[in-house]
């Protein structure tokens, strides 16, 4: 009934497939001769060792290869990749994963040059977090399979007799080191553990997530690992994994889920297919019956395979499913990684159904040249990515193995070609980065030269060509060899075995009389080509094939540039702000102009998430800025780092400048008046571009750092998710930047706006607690930057614990409030806390963090307050005809110039809430004039007419005096006032007498808003 119901699924789908089925001609594959197999051989073996030489010569002790940069890859060294750099652990990966590949070519000579190599060099002593699943199959089973073949060898070849076990002891090393992460409730095993320490370091403790892949592929190594070594604990700790796994099944489905919590149990993702995630746990049930002969597990697997062939095989395809809802798909595409699935099918022998899905994949790679990391149901590329896996090749070669058929031989050519073509370069072989454009990713895996050179070898080699006789070994899920004996054998006894079993050239010598074989002919002969004939159209038959023209990549894509943004809205995608100011895109297909923009959009959005996903991120460290005021009191604020340019880690690692604004602020065109930011910290706003366009553009200019505001107002690092500034891919800054938000941000302007010529600090949060931690002017000052692991609240109670240097703002005639924290967030500004005063005020309508930049701005060099004063804008009509008779045109323009500047907003509200009569006065100064002991230029601000302090005019010899206006009537007494409505930017210096209260004005006391602005 199972078989007939599998070829009824199959007719059905060919039903439903046949209104769209394209009519082609067919032609069968040619038969590949002898000659050309071995030639295909020969091509093989070469192509493995042009990687293995590449590795040995320009990587090795690394990890990895770095095939386009040509040298080894090393963690901690190279930028993060994420995750995927668990995988790596200084411990010369590629050539342990290796080891076994060498005798299956016959290349003694190197393996035991390798060996040698990997006695000497290789240690597990590292203060290294790795990925328990990675390293117990590539590094556990590499040296258990090594050690395996090597006695062997010793034995057999009179080759290796110095060798005395020495890479089984380091496989129980690296097995010790890895037994702290089963200390769990369930026995799960944590997804991670230290090298050195275990679980006693900082975030492992807290791990609580796991996939079930993970935890259910340490069965056959550890298990190897105990019957070799003689200590049970290893086999012991994995058998109990594998039970809790069986136990948290789906009891009515039978389907297992994908990642579950290692201490409650609890199912996470409710996804269930046999892709990434699960895949080698269902191997894994099936090879521990094999290798182990432990009944449990046959029972098990065909729990599970009757489960994945009810739920999730439909047709040729398979789909993921929900665990609990099998009847309901939970995604529409299929990872690379399924692959493996038809040479599990024919372990178990059901050729059939292998034969289907096998050739459903062939045809996806002959689409793409390469099987992509992800497609869809109709074969469109999901993912585009192409490590150089080896599951396809695994799968094609045992079918060709149990059926005999030449078309696989010709489905390896194919993979042969394609490596060859696409992925070869002068130093290895280099991952594919995107299948649809052939671009190279810096990366080759190590399971390039442990499985997919192996599988592509093999399928091209007969059994008497080869030193040993595999049928009496099992793959591992990383290809390496494990004897089957093991299943009645200890450490003693398992050698003997083996060397019994076969002679020097890899025959059986007890065929099939071998009293306790376990295995089971398939009596039914099926021939795959009948099988593979009503499919031989599934991928190109699908009709209208067309290639979608794109119009914008998301590489492309900048967030400033409206007519993306148009694009954008055309394919259905919305861009949504979000609270703590980062933006969100949302794709909804009904909003898209037609179905082919909707194509596009959804396109855009894989290309979105991939390129946030694969883009090499440096690894960041929390920032601090930090400035003493007048008094000498540190003032620190923590601040975002950037996934680009310098990162400040050390102590010595800051960068100490006076501070520049950029103009136009936000950074995002050519800067005006370069050569003022030339050596300073350069303040810019957020929006409008990437943040590394305005860190390139700043750094042109002179910059030695920038700092980064946000626009949002009431946005700080107590209330807000800090988050890293990203890059685009391009590693061409080399100056560090930071950012601030809102609230944070205006404590340091305010800072600047008292005291233009403060010097303002760049450097790491935990390097400035090392370095300030002590006494501090006889209190005591502690620093420790917020936790991202905490929440906000915990950041807001840690900025505040420990740092206690209260604010010191200069005295006026007024005392000083004490005991406020430097950190303390800054309060909602309402009318009962500012100041008495009495002038009276008004609202200003432009946000107080733009009015700081602007009197900051026009307190900067001559040459750039001059520039600004001198170039005339064109003012828009409808705003001139509404304000020609409150204001002068003259006034109308220098609004317009430092609304370019993208200082304010220009409208009439702004407009009115300010008065540029002192510009415009300054505009009319005879050239001759020069201006000295001049206070500071006056804020533009919601502050009301307060008495400016005496302007200090010294004409030059031959000049007559001149009036700073001369329609103003002569100042007669001290409280006569100026017709310029603007209060000083900051107190006379400390050589000056304080003015009195009643006329004392300050930006931090009276500029304030309310929250609503």
């Amino acid at each position: 009934m199972e078989g007939y119901a599998s070829l009824h699924l199959t007719v059905l789908l060919s039903l439903l497939l046949s209104t769209f089925i394209c009519v082609m001609g067919l032609t069968s594959p040619p038969l590949i001769s002898p000659d050309e197999r071995l030639e295909l051989r020969e091509e093989a073996r070469d192509m493995f060792y042009h990687a293995f030489n590449a590795y040995m010569e320009n990587a090795y002790p690394a990890d990895e290869l770095m095939p386009l940069s040509c040298k080894g890859r090393w963690r901690g060294k190279e930028p993060s990749r994420g995750d995927i750099d668990d995988t790596l652990g200084n411990f010369s990966l590629t050539l342990i994963d290796t080891l076994d590949t060498l005798v299956v070519l016959g290349d003694i000579d190197e393996f035991e040059r390798a060996a040698k190599l990997i006695i000497k060099d290789v240690s597990f002593d590292s203060d290294i977090i790795v990925s328990v699943f990675e390293t117990n199959i590539r590094v556990l089973g590499g040296l258990l399979s090594g050690h395996i073949l090597a006695e062997y060898l010793q034995l057999n070849m009179n080759v290796m007799h110095w060798y005395r076990g020495e890479l089984l002891q380091l496989a129980k090393d690296i097995g010790f080191r890895l037994l702290p992460a089963f200390n769990t409730t369930t026995g799960i095993p944590h997804a991670r553990v230290n090298l050195r320490h275990g679980l006693k370091v900082r975030g492992l403790e807290s791990s609580r997530e796991t996939c079930t892949a993970c935890a259910g592929t340490m069965i056959l190594e550890m298990a190897a690992l105990s019957r070799l070594s003689g200590e049970p604990i290893f086999e012991e700790k994995a058998h109990r994994a594998m039970d809790e796994l069986w136990r948290l099944r789906h009891r009515s489905s039978d389907l297992m889920g994908t990642v579950l919590n290692i201490h409650s149990g609890d199912w996470v993702r409710r996804d269930s297919g046999v892709g990434a995630g699960i895949d080698s746990y269902y191997e894994y049930c099936l090879k521990a019956y094999i290798l182990l002969g432990d009944d449990r597990y046959l029972g098990r697997f065909n729990k599970h395979y009757s489960a994945v062939m009810r739920y999730i095989s439909q047709g040729p395809m398979l789909l993921d499913v929900h665990m609990h809802r099998p009847n309901s798909n939970s995604r529409n595409f299929m990872d690379a990684l399924l692959a493996f699935w038809p040479g599990l099918q024919v372990l178990k022998g059901d050729i059939k159904p292998a034969v289907e899905t096998h050739e459903m994949l062939y045809q996806v790679m002959q689409r793409h040249n390469f099987l992509p990391e992800a497609f869809t149901t109709d074969f469109q590329v999901h993912w585009g990515q192409h490590p150089l896996r080896p599951e396809f090749l695994e799968s094609t070669y045992f079918l060709y193995k149990a059926t005999g058929d030449s078309y696989y031989l010709e489905v390896g050519r194919k993979v042969l070609k394609s490596l060859q073509r696409y992925a070869r370069v002068s130093c290895g072989y280099a991952a594919v980065k995107d299948v649809r454009t052939n671009v190279h990713e810096d990366r080759m895996d190590s399971f390039v030269l442990a499985e997919t050179f192996k599988y592509l070898f093999l399928l091209f080699s007969e059994p008497n060509e080869l030193l040993l006789d595999l049928d009496q070994f099992l793959f591992t899920t990383e290809a390496h060899l494990l004897p089957l004996t093991l299943a009645r054998s200890t450490n003693a006894s398992l050698l003997n075995q083996i060397v019994n079993s076969m002679d020097l050239n890899g025959s059986d010598l007890s065929g099939d009389d071998l009293t306790d074989a376990r295995t089971c002919p398939n009596i039914q002969h099926l021939f795959p080509e009948k099988v593979r004939r009503p499919l031989r159209n599934l991928v190109d038959g699908v009709c209208p094939h067309k290639e979608l023209r794109r119009r914008l990549k998301a590489v492309d894509f900048q967030m400033g540039n409206t007519d993306h943004l148009k694009l954008l809205k055309e394919m259905g995608i919305s861009i949504m702000g979000l609270d703590d100011g980062r933006v969100q895109l949302v794709h909804a297909f009904g909003n898209a102009a037609s179905t082919v923009d909707a194509e596009e959009g959804l396109i855009f959005m894989q290309e979105m998430v991939e390129l946030s996903k694969f883009t090499p991120q440096t690894e960041t460290m929390q920032q601090a800025v930090s400035f003493s005021d007048y008094q000498g009191k540190l003032t620190v604020i923590p601040a975002g780092p950037a996934h680009f340019g310098k990162i400040l880690r050390l102590p010595s690692d800051k960068v100490t400048a006076k501070v520049g604004v950029a103009l136009p602020v936000r950074g995002c065109e050519t800067l005006n008046w370069p050569q003022m930011l030339s050596g300073r910290i350069v303040i810019l706003e957020r929006g409008d571009c990437m943040f590394v366009e305005k860190a390139r553009r700043i750094q042109k200019a002179g910059a030695v750092a920038g700092i980064v505001i946000d626009h949002t107002v009431g946005t700080s690092v107590t209330k807000s998710t800090m988050f890293a500034m990203s890059g685009d891919g391009v590693d061409d800054v080399s100056i560090p930047m930071a950012f601030l938000f809102y609230d944070d941000a205006v404590r340091l302007l305010e800072a600047i706006q008292k005291t233009p010529d403060i010097d303002v600090t760049l450097s790491s949060f935990a390097a400035l607690e090392e370095g300030t931690r002590g006494q501090f002017q006889g209190k005591e000052v502690t620093l420790e930057p917020p936790s991202k692991h905490s929440a906000l609240d915990k950041i807001k109670e840690s900025i505040i614990k420990f740092i206690n240097n209260p604010i010191q703002t200069k005295s006026f005639g007024s005392e000083n409030k004490p005991n406020v924290p430097v950190l303390q967030p800054p309060k909602s500004f309402s009318e009962e806390n500012a100041p008495v005063s009495s002038a009276p005020t008004h609202k200003s309508k432009i946000p107080h963090l733009n009015e700081l930049l602007l009197s900051i701005v026009l307190q900067s060099d001559d040459l750039v307050l001059q520039g600004v004063l001198k170039h005339d804008s064109p003012i828009p009509n409808e705003l001139f005809a509404k304000l020609k008779d409150k204001i002068p045109k003259k006034n109308l323009q220098l609004f317009s110039t430092l609304a370019q500047q993208g200082l304010f907003t220009l409208n009439e509200d702004t407009i009115q809430s300010l008065d540029l009569d002192y510009l415009s006065n300054l505009n009319n100064i005879d050239s001759k004039v020069e201006m000295k002991n001049q206070e500071p230029l006056p804020h533009f601000g919601s502050a009301t007419p307060v008495p400016l302090h005496s302007v200090l005019q010294e004409s030059k010899e031959g000049t007559e005096d001149l009036c700073v206006n001369c329609n103003s009537k002569e100042a007669v007494d001290n409280e006569q006032v100026l017709n310029i409505d603007f209060p000083v930017l900051r107190p006379p210096t400390s050589k000056s007498e304080p003015i009195e209260e009643s006329k004392q004005r300050t930006t931090l006391d009276k500029l304030r808003f309310p929250d609503e602005l």
